[in-house]
């Protein structure tokens, strides 16, 4: 049976389900294929059962310490199947409203995999069978996958996937993490938090490659606190497993090491899921298997577009949400305003979170940009002091020539909430001297963008 829609999306994760209801409300009549869960990865398997997760061992900490606020729990534990089960629980209530906000959008859902036959023609599979499907667009939003590790499947159960990791029946008395990104570091947190003895690789010189150094640098004091070990500037030479347990040869640097662990889980990045749905094959270009667009997320070929993790970039669900609706706006005939990817914010949701918009110091030495530095501590925070969370600093890197802010970085609680007014002024082309003018409620952590923002022109009060 062959079907005409005015657009299909292949994949409902955040850049799918939001390019599908953002044309639907232009008055396209819209398909979404789908070959697992509404949601993707993200909602399913990623961004929103992880943040569970960690809101639940970061309350257990909290308990542990309550001391100091007259809380006595000496009997504190974490009941791990209710910790995973309440996880799961949120994954499927957020899903579940995705799944509202289609229906309610009147966006037909197809189940299976969507593959291009031509320009014009999905192609789904399901248990076997195949149906056609014709449409005069198509937005493609299949996301992607972890990246594996060569020879990783022969240690067989000493080897945690990520979807594993969220789900564990039992906790391992410790456990080998190989990356350092913000998938690798949550990961080292929650587990770190739950009482594993935690040891994490990355190959490059700092956690969270891409965060400014000054910020990874206080992270990594910070999960020094938590007992965890961590290896920078280390690769990984082989993994295998000795007596059930993982052996891992190392070399950091010059120097051999040998780390072992009970088991390993393997964050190195992602690869999108390109292979096998028509791309090539129609003339959509490919670079490292991230399918290649402009800055209407146009593929260059016909009406056919593509978002988020499968054109790379930032790996961002945010990042592949706005993406999806420039593309839904594009294929309905406007003339949205292009991305800028300078000021989407990043996050990690470890404790301390960490948060980033724009530059980084180094980005901005290599750029040859002449820059001032605006520092402030949450040590100098009442709000931070009043409830314990005075590990944390707000860096902010405005121009030296227009005062406009070029660069954001702030560790500490509750960053992910503050980034945001940080992005605006990036975008408003706020400048220093305007933004810490700008009255800030007291007691806040945001009073600590104001004072570094002071800082930054020798005039903060409280440092």
């Amino acid at each position: 049976m062959t079907h005409q829609w005015d657009a299909m999306i292949i994949g409902s994760g955040p850049g799918g389900y939001v390019a599908a209801i953002r044309a639907a409300q232009l008055g396209l009549k819209t398909a979404i294929v789908e070959r697992e869960h509404i949601g993707g990865v993200c909602l399913n398997w990623g961004c929103i059962p992880t943040k569970a997760l960690i809101h639940g061992v970061s309350l257990y900490r909290n308990i542990k310490e309550g001391r100091m606020y007259g809380v006595l729990t000496e009997s504190a534990h974490v009941d791990l199947p209710a910790l995973v089960r309440q996880s799961r629980s949120v994954s499927s209530r957020v899903a579940k409203g995705v799944e509202f906000l289609l229906k309610k959008n009147g966006i037909h859902v197809i189940r299976g995999s969507g593959k291009l036959v031509d320009v014009n023609t999905i192609s789904v599979e399901e248990n076997g069978n195949t149906e056609l499907h014709s449409t005069r667009g198509i937005i493609l939003a299949t996301g992607g996958r972890s990246k594996p590790l060569p020879g990783i499947d022969r240690l067989g159960t000493s080897r945690l996937t990520i979807r594993q990791a969220m789900t564990p029946e039992c906790l391992p008395e410790s456990l080998l993490i190989i990356g350092a990104g913000a998938i690798g570091v949550e990961f080292a947190y929650i587990y770190a938090a739950l009482g594993v003895k935690v040891t994490i690789v990355e190959m490059l010189e700092q956690l969270l490659p891409t965060a400014d150094p000054e910020i990874s640098a206080e992270l990594h004091k910070a999960f020094r606190r938590l007992k965890i070990d961590v290896l920078t500037s280390t690769r990984l030479s082989e993994l295998n497993c000795v007596d059930g347990c993982v052996q891992a040869d190392l070399l950091q640097g010059e120097t051999p090491l040998q780390k072992n662990a009970e088991k390993v889980l393997v964050a190195i990045g992602v690869d999108p899921n390109s292979g096998d749905i028509g791309l090539q094959e129609n003339g959509i270009t490919l670079h490292h298997g991230f399918v290649t667009v402009n800055d209407r997320c146009h593929t260059g070929v016909a009406d056919v577009y593509a978002v988020g993790d499968l054109v790379g970039g930032p790996l961002l669900a945010h990042k592949a949400s706005a993406e999806g609706i420039v593309a839904a706006e594009s294929l309905a005939g406007g003339d949205p305003l292009p991305i800028r990817y300078e000021t989407v914010p990043a996050c990690c949701y470890c404790e301390p979170q960490v948060a980033q918009v724009g530059a980084t110091e180094e980005d901005l030495k290599q750029s040859g940009k002449t820059f001032r530095v605006g520092r402030f501590p949450f040590a100098g925070n009442s709000k931070a002091t009043a409830t314990g969370h005075r590990l944390g600093l707000v860096k902010l890197l405005f121009s030296a020539e227009d005062d406009t802010l070029l660069g954001a970085h702030i560790i500490g609680h509750n960053a992910s909430e503050m980034i945001s007014e940080l992005a605006v002024c990036m975008v408003k082309k706020i400048t220093g001297h305007m933004l810490g003018r700008i009255i800030h409620p007291h007691p806040s952590l945001s009073e600590s963008i104001m004072e570094a923002a002071e800082a930054a022109g020798g005039t903060a009060i409280h440092v």
